[in-house]
């Protein structure tokens, strides 16, 4: 009996079950993301909880279908974007945390696969990579869960036809503020989350502050990665993430 396509990506998650990123960070799936999106080589070091979902999916056959991304927000953003997004848990959905505990598709901390729903709704079980270090198989609550992407396998009817990339990257960006040095250092802070999204992006792109440094607070070593991104990416090295600078971090490609 020939297996359904959420069977498969299933299958191939369930392999990679124990798999532990070195002492480095390094692991198989970033240096896969990497070079097939020619990126830097740091990628390999980077959070790679989004990259061994796209990992799964491209073993499987279905990257087309889940998604082929290494940041979480993004990759929600590209499920609601096609009308496949919401909030009740399938098996074979995508999942997106925030450890916040909103629904904010801009505070999503983290992703991983649902295998299972348990006590009526209530609890499911998930692989996820870059949980502890390594990928494994995990029972949450729906507490922190953002929403779920439900790739098309599930028989999920998008509402209009997929839109380019630079349609939902120009409208983030309308919504996204402007960040400059000393952001998020006030607790009450409402740009907090916002740096956070910005620290994360950087680190996505090869750009990460080292260990130990606040993720919501824009600092030096923030600021000078900046710098160094938007040297880059050919805008303007002035230090401050404005709307050039939010879409050039959130370019596809």
């Amino acid at each position: 009996m020939a297996r359904t396509p959420v069977d498969r990506l299933l299958a191939e998650a369930r392999a990679q079950l124990g798999y532990t990123e070195s002492p480095s960070g390094w692991t198989v799936f970033g240096s896969w993301w990497a070079k097939r999106h020619g990126k830097p080589s740091s990628w390999a070091l980077a959070p790679w909880c989004d990259m061994f979902i796209a990992w799964c999916a491209n073993k499987a056959g279905l990257l087309p279908v889940v998604g082929d991304h290494a940041w979480t927000v993004g990759h929600a953003e590209w499920f609601k974007n096609r009308g496949q997004w919401g909030h009740t848990p399938r098996k074979g959905a995508i999942v997106f945390f925030d450890w916040g505990g909103t629904r904010d598709i801009k505070r999503i901390d983290h992703v991983g696969l649902v295998e299972a729903v348990r006590d009526g709704g209530r609890t499911i079980v998930t692989i996820e990579g870059n949980t502890q270090n390594r990928v494994m198989r995990r029972w949450r609550s729906l507490e922190n869960v953002a929403g779920f992407g439900y790739p098309a396998y599930l028989g999920t009817t998008a509402a209009a036809k997929p839109k380019p990339e630079r349609y939902w990257t120009e409208e983030i960006v309308k919504k996204l503020p402007t960040l400059r040095l000393g952001a998020g250092k006030n607790k009450n802070d409402p740009l907090r989350w916002h740096v956070k999204t910005l620290f994360y992006l950087l680190h996505a792109r090869g750009y990460g502050v080292n260990g130990g440094v606040d993720d919501t607070v824009f600092g030096e070593p923030l600021h000078d990665a900046l710098r160094h991104a938007q040297r880059a990416a050919g805008v303007q090295d002035d230090g401050v993430c404005g709307p050039k600078t939010w879409a050039a971090l959130l370019r596809v490609g």
